[in-house]
């Protein structure tokens, strides 16, 4: 099977509308050139995606990523999936390994403590490059480093100590704060000892303090 069918067949059973990363086409078509040098394939992979560009099987929504858009009754062509796209790459990628978390006034009116609806989404990730916070108008976004690598076992933890510290300064609208984070942390199972590993590895030194008020 020649880069052309082996790309079409993997882009044939994505669904419209879905971020196609050309990053995971090149995993994939890697897979059917075992032990070859994969330079001059992955060079045929963006050949490829191209030619499906003109031929209207794919739009781009942004270097590197594509998507099947999807016509509306209108006759036109849906706009490129940008909340997913913001999914995959600050959050969670497609194999479900977590890599990010919502935090700030996003995570406090996600969790019932506050009715403020902020116009970007706070996400720490490790998509982050360095220390700095970047705002990224068309995902509504501002991004930043976590204190530790983000991982499917700490994500969770991670976001209950942001919430704990505050350092955004959310002002809580609820008078039931102590029992919403008992829910939070009974809902999810997490384990205490846990969450003070966590807040001494991040330095958290506010959520420690709440952490043995909360521990009473």
């Amino acid at each position: 099977m020649n880069c052309y069918n082996i790309v079409l067949n993997y882009i044939d059973i994505i669904e419209n509308d879905e971020p196609i990363f050309i990053e995971d086409v090149k995993k994939h078509v890697a897979t059917f050139y075992n032990g070859k040098d994969l330079t001059k394939v992955f060079n045929n992979v963006k050949a490829v995606l191209n030619r499906l560009k003109k031929e209207k099987k794919i739009a781009q929504a942004e270097k590197g990523i594509y998507y099947k858009p999807t016509m509306t009754i209108w006759g036109r062509e849906t706009v490129p999936p940008f909340h997913k796209i913001r999914r995959y790459k600050y959050i969670i990628d497609k194999d479900g390994n977590m890599k990010g978390y919502v935090t700030g006034a996003k995570l406090f009116n996600l969790m019932g403590l506050t009715t403020q609806v902020p116009r970007n989404m706070d996400i720490a990730t490790n998509a982050c490059p360095n220390n700095n916070k970047y705002e990224i108008d068309k995902y509504n976004v501002v991004i930043r480093k976590p204190k530790i690598k983000v991982t499917n076992d700490n994500y969770m933890y991670l976001q209950l100590l942001d919430i704990l510290a505050n350092n955004d300064r959310i002002h809580v609208e609820v008078e039931n704060e102590e029992e919403i984070l008992y829910n939070y942390i009974e809902e999810y199972k997490l384990n205490f000892e846990k969450l003070l590993k966590y807040a001494r590895e991040t330095n958290n030194k506010k959520a420690l303090n709440k952490l043995w008020i909360l521990a009473r």
